[in-house]
């Protein structure tokens, strides 16, 4: 959805998920402080979602949302975010 005010547009959609990213990467540097492990911000179904490194092993392994072939280092480089 696009807003025209006077001479500027304002994609809603675009400011949305940028509030949702910033929310994750947010999300995924507390959870990695406290944890200790490291966390990935990936958009899913075009939302911004957190996920474990290891859940994502998990995920892969038994191929619940990803074809055969994927692999965690593709999913870092792919990542919005990537904890340390």
């Amino acid at each position: 959805m696009i807003l025209q005010i006077a001479k500027w547009e304002i994609n809603l959609t675009e400011l949305y998920f940028d509030f949702l990213l910033k929310l994750a990467i947010k999300r995924a540097k507390r959870d990695a402080k406290i944890f200790n492990k490291k966390y990935l911000v990936i958009a899913f179904a075009g939302r911004p979602r957190v996920y474990q490194k290891s859940e994502l092993k998990d995920l892969i392994k038994r191929r619940v949302f990803f074809k055969k072939g994927v692999t965690v280092e593709r999913l870092e480089k792919m990542a919005y975010y990537v904890t340390t």
